[in-house]
């Protein structure tokens, strides 16, 4: 999951090589960035996470940890069909 994460983050901010304790608003990231980052989520995870989750978890570190807490909350994807 870091990977991909990261990955989202290089392409929505058009940077390359990001660490994990990088800084989103320290690499320009705005509220419309952070949509886009949010929008790869969804579509990668399935999950519809707030636009707080970026700014509480501005390092890539801290905002895998956070998406995973919210895939652990998350229903099933085909639970009970």
């Amino acid at each position: 999951m870091v990977s991909t994460i990261s990955a989202f983050w290089e392409r929505a901010l058009g940077v390359d090589g990001l660490m994990p304790e990088e800084n989103f608003f320290d690499l320009g990231g705005d509220s419309l960035v952070a949509a886009k980052i949010l929008a790869l989520i969804q579509r990668e995870y399935g999950i519809e996470a707030e636009l707080r989750l970026i700014f509480d978890n501005p390092t890539i570190e801290e905002f895998v940890d956070a998406v995973g807490e919210e895939l652990a909350a998350a229903p099933q994807r085909g639970a009970g069909a």
